[in-house]
């Protein structure tokens, strides 16, 4: 589910889109980080610590592409999500 945001979310900032486009993909990105990090602490709680260790990582693929895609680029990000490219 995330890899479908993610994409919508890179395409939509960086190929040009309304402002409130752009923080309706943030707010799902943001959501679905969430919801995988319960995932990974229900996880380990239940003690499923190979499938844990295996949600942790792609939690931490996520974070980091999220970093990638809005804080290297935070100059884009903020002129995305203010203005928009309409």
């Amino acid at each position: 589910m995330f890899a479908i945001v993610f994409a919508a979310s890179f395409v939509v900032l960086f190929v040009g889109g309304a402002a409130e486009v752009n923080r309706c993909l943030l707010a799902a990105n943001v959501l679905l980080t969430i919801v995988q990090s319960a995932n990974v602490f229900f996880a380990f709680r239940n003690r499923h610590e190979d499938v844990g260790v295996a949600l942790l990582v792609c939690l931490l693929v996520s974070i980091g592409l999220m970093w990638v895609e809005y804080i290297w680029s935070w100059n884009y990000t903020v002129k995305a999500m203010t203005i928009g490219f309409e």
